[in-house]
């Protein structure tokens, strides 16, 4: 195994969604025998760890007009840690593994010296992810979309120096197939979690309520408008049930979202932000809801199955593959405000059904283990981290 492979991701490893992705690729790596190096955000203190700084424009952007542009900064920010690993990347044979709008310069680099491109799609095609997105922020009226065209025209970029995508859900895949991408060059293989982690607490009750009676529906993940949060609280206003409560455990990373979480409250919604762990939150929660309008596989739904709890997500989510409809959770159609209520309401009045669901949840989420999951991903990738 003479094969040098790395892997590259903006973000701090193992943090986020994006961050979790990446150590679950060097995870997969190492149980196949090799040993990983990884150019990523912040300064890891590990062997074979390459801190990438933050640009040095990222501060004075606040006191810019460009802060009220995301997509600018996501933009700037791929590009800029693109070109930091380009410099200095090793000129010679390797594998590497990257994300869209971070790889473009180093996939160059790594195709001239002969080496093999691994591109982690992470989301659906990027044409895909900019039309839904950006369409949903004009239908609401709020700004901030962190994709732009420029992103997609220079993920398109990357796509073509790919010589293998990965995906994690069958929704992604049918979205490179619809566009003419070789079968062959599309990787399946889905994500795992840390199921012994997030596991039900040890005293879970029956149907999981509250003893002060409220029905907490969490969801978690960045609040935006890509996760769809507004569809949820859409049809928690619907019910305009006092008894329920949604928890939102994530950043919020625009105004406008803030604002609106607070139009949300004047109408008597419940509503709990609670950033940072969300084991604590799923372990009182009584169900998940994934109301997202694009999602290229979703860990958090699954975490939250792994928890005890069901789930109900959109069929615009990789996470619809896991689950079996009335079994362990339902599928709405995307954006259908009526459909999510009448699931919540289900769900809310029958506490059996919550259980057996719960049960049945955590049972499925137990077949995505993170150890079995980068098994069968390092399965899946061997032949190419050999090719060499």
């Amino acid at each position: 195994m003479n094969t040098k492979l790395l892997a590259g991701c903006s973000t701090p490893f193992g943090m986020g969604g994006l961050g979790g992705h990446l150590q679950f690729i060097c995870k997969a790596m190492e149980a196949a025998g090799f040993e990983a190096e990884v150019y990523c955000r912040g300064n890891p203190a590990r062997p074979g760890f390459v801190g990438v700084p933050n640009p040095v424009w990222d501060k004075w952007l606040r006191y810019t007009p460009v802060r009220w542009l995301p997509s600018k900064q996501v933009y700037w920010n791929g590009m800029q840690f693109d070109k930091a690993v380009a410099e200095v990347y090793p000129s010679c044979y390797s594998v590497y593994h990257s994300f869209p709008g971070f790889a473009e310069a180093t996939f160059r680099k790594v195709k001239a010296n002969g080496g093999m491109t691994v591109l982690e799609a992470a989301t659906t095609h990027a044409e895909d992810v900019f039309r839904i997105t950006e369409a949903e922020h004009r239908k609401r009226n709020i700004g901030g979309n962190p994709f732009s065209p420029e992103w997609v025209e220079r993920v398109m970029r990357e796509y073509e120096l790919a010589d293998y995508i990965t995906v994690a859900s069958r929704l992604q895949a049918e979205s490179f197939l619809r566009r003419g991408f070789d079968e062959s060059r599309i990787l399946y293989s889905p994500l795992g979690i840390d199921t012994a982690r997030f596991s039900p607490a040890p005293e879970d009750g029956e149907g999981r309520q509250g003893e002060d009676g409220i029905f907490r529906i969490i969801q978690v993940g960045q609040i935006s408008i890509r996760k769809g949060y507004h569809y949820l609280l859409d049809a928690v206003e619907k019910l305009g049930d006092p008894d329920i409560e949604v928890v939102l455990v994530g950043g919020i990373g625009w105004r406008s979202i803030a604002k609106s979480i607070e139009e949300y409250r004047s109408r008597g919604v419940r509503i709990t932000c609670a950033p940072g762990d969300p084991l604590p939150a799923l372990r009182r929660a009584s169900l998940y809801v994934h109301s997202s309008v694009e999602d290229g596989f979703g860990l958090a739904p699954l975490e939250a199955m792994s928890a005890g709890l069901p789930a109900v997500v959109t069929d615009m989510t990789g996470m619809k593959d896991v689950i079996g409809n009335g079994r362990n959770g339902f599928i709405v159609p995307s954006r259908d405000t009526d459909a999510l209520a009448e699931c919540i309401s289900l769900l809310k009045s029958n506490e059996a059904l919550r259980r057996q669901m719960g049960q049945a949840a955590r049972a499925t989420a137990l077949e995505y283990d993170t150890a079995r999951a980068t098994r069968q991903y390092a399965e899946l990738l061997t032949p190419v981290w050999n090719a060499g």
